[in-house]
């Protein structure tokens, strides 16, 4: 892939037309003497923004508010290929590809597709992710060399830098895939053990509940109580049958207590008939006359008178007590013939409702089904958990530690791979630092952590400084493209920011590797400069600054708002980076 032009539907803005191969120069020139007035104004870093634009980068609000009629057309190649996308303000979700409308996701796709190698694991590497690693996005990609995209997670950011330096993102992939379940199992299992209803539920269970003999009970109870529904028979009078027999077993009890009353009755009748008799009056006469005592005949007629008079009534009375026996021994029998009658009567009732129930009786049954049912889910369901969740913890932590072995592995079995990224590197560092030790550091990462591999590009300047960070993103930027790894990717586009604090003799020198490496390759490199930077390249390398302004594109101004990108003056904060 090569730019070729960047335009718009406006007249007012300054078109670039891009070399195809070699160094295109876009200089921001200071012609008025303002110190309140910078070369940020000019356009060279909105430039960049409106080439991610049009290759698919997310919607800007800005562009929307402050240029809502505006529509920016980027053409450019792919292996011979010449294509133009073409994108509104207006309508960010649309993009044009020669002419064919597609979704911003369509397009992405298919610029993947026509750029990049489709990796074994792809989630996470995109074009949009691996399009930014060279063209720069903002100035928040210049503080580091492996870092590209504001906000890009470290996984992510060490899965695509692994990608373009030709590692197996599969064991990248791997361990991200596994750290994240094991994040999620160990979640859940404290979330679950904090939730407050099974925390509650366990509560009322006995101590050290085993459950396998909860599930084996509860099983057999709902085994039972389906058996109960299965013959369970609804009796639509149920009801009305099951009060009459609840009354006879009322008028049974009445009947017996009413029994019980008359035998107390007989009993004490028998009672009375037991008393003993009065003494007789001859046995009375006869202790008066061994006494020696005399009693006048007078008296014992009398005595013998009264005598006969109280056997008559004595008589009578047992005669009568008899008589009232009998009458409460007929009330006895009288009363257990109608129990006997009302037990078979009750019995018959019970015997019909035997197996068969109320509505409401059966409803209680389901209830108690599911109760049961439900208890069982949840021990099957917290036995599940103590088993099988705690295995899976162990298999992926098992899974995690056979991945640094297969990690220290590869990077011994792939040291000629490692070693030519490092050559790659060193030989465009040389060319800035002559005897500074330089490589591309690439360690196997087993900490508790997301990362696979380290990647640390660095330079040993001995603590000299003078903006070595910034050499470092210049020389990574150009090792991912001179190496090729799994892209078609043919330019690299630098902002001025790429300089800050680098000396002019190290300038001079990128910037002489940039110009002779990209016409050697066929290759593209894009760099837009300050032209206070551009003056002092030409005070003390004059032939680079001559070839470089030969190379110049676009030269930018702020003598008027028609010398500046857009043509006209827009004030807008369009990447807060």
């Amino acid at each position: 892939m090569r730019l070729i032009k960047l335009s718009a539907n406006q007249e007012s803005f300054r078109t670039i037309e891009f070399n195809t191969t070699g160094l295109s120069l876009i200089l921001a020139s200071k012609k008025v003497e303002d110190t309140l007035k910078t070369y940020n104004s000019t356009g060279k870093s909105l430039s960049i923004a409106l080439t991610h634009f049009c290759l698919g980068s997310s919607n800007n609000k800005a562009f929307g508010e402050n240029l809502p009629d505006w529509e920016f057309q980027l053409q450019f190649e792919i292996n011979g290929k010449a294509y133009e996308s073409r994108r509104s303000t207006k309508k960010q979700g649309d993009i044009f590809l020669n002419n064919k409308k597609y979704s911003l996701e369509k397009f992405r796709g298919f610029m993947f597709d026509m750029l990049f190698e489709t990796p074994e694991q792809a989630e996470y590497i995109s074009f949009r992710s691996l399009i930014s690693r060279f063209i720069r996005p903002g100035k928040f990609a210049y503080n580091d060399a492996t870092i590209y995209i504001r906000k890009e997670q470290d996984p992510v950011r060490q899965l695509n830098n692994a990608y373009l330096l030709g590692l197996d993102t599969k064991l990248i992939s791997d361990k991200l895939r596994f750290r994240k379940e094991l994040k999620e199992a160990k979640d859940f299992k404290k979330q679950l053990e904090g939730n407050p209803d099974f925390k509650a539920f366990l509560e009322k269970q006995p101590v050290r509940l085993n459950p396998d003999i909860k599930i084996k009970s509860l099983k057999d109870e709902i085994e039972r109580l389906q058996k109960s529904l299965q013959s369970f028979v609804i009796a639509e009078d149920y009801n009305s049958l099951k009060l009459e027999a609840d009354k006879k077993t009322r008028e049974i009890a009445e009947r017996m207590n009413e029994v019980v009353r008359f035998k107390n009755v007989i009993a004490n009748i028998e009672n009375t008939l037991l008393l003993r008799k009065d003494i007789p009056v001859e046995k009375v006469l006869k202790m008066y006359d061994e006494a020696k005592v005399e009693i006048p005949d007078l008296v014992k007629r009398t005595a013998q008178e009264a005598e006969q008079f109280h056997l008559k009534i004595l008589s009578d009375r047992t005669s009568r007590l008899i008589k009232e026996k009998q009458k409460f021994e007929g009330l006895v029998a009288a009363e257990n013939a109608k129990i006997a009658l009302l037990d078979r009567e009750r019995s018959e009732l019970l015997q019909f409702l035997k197996g068969r129930g109320a509505l409401e009786e059966y409803l209680d049954l389901t209830r108690r089904i599911t109760d049961a049912t439900q208890q069982l889910e949840k021990f099957e369901f917290f036995k599940e958990f103590t088993t099988k969740q705690k295995n899976r913890i162990n298999e992926i932590e098992i899974a995690l530690k056979d991945g640094n072995i297969q990690a220290n592995n590869y990077l011994s079995e792939n040291e000629a791979l490692l070693e030519d990224n490092i050559a790659l590197f060193q030989s465009i560092v040389r060319d800035c630092y002559d005897d500074k030790t330089a490589g591309i550091n690439v360690a196997n990462n087993e900490g508790d952590n997301q990362i696979r591999f380290n990647i640390d590009p660095y330079i040993d300047t001995g603590g000299s400084g003078g903006g070595v960070d910034k050499v470092e993103i210049f020389c990574y930027d150009w090792m991912i493209l001179l190496a090729q790894h799994h892209h078609q990717v043919k330019v690299i586009w630098h902002d001025s920011l790429i300089f800050e604090g680098v000396d002019t003799r190290q300038k001079s020198t990128l910037l002489k590797f940039a110009l002779e490496q990209s016409e050697q390759k066929g290759l593209q490199y894009i760099i837009a400069l300050n032209q206070n930077e551009f003056d002092d390249i030409q005070n003390q390398f004059p032939e680079i600054a001559r070839r470089l302004y030969h190379r110049c594109v676009l030269e930018l101004t702020d003598e008027s708002d028609e010398m500046k990108l857009l043509g006209q003056r827009v004030i807008m904060e369009y990447d807060k980076g």
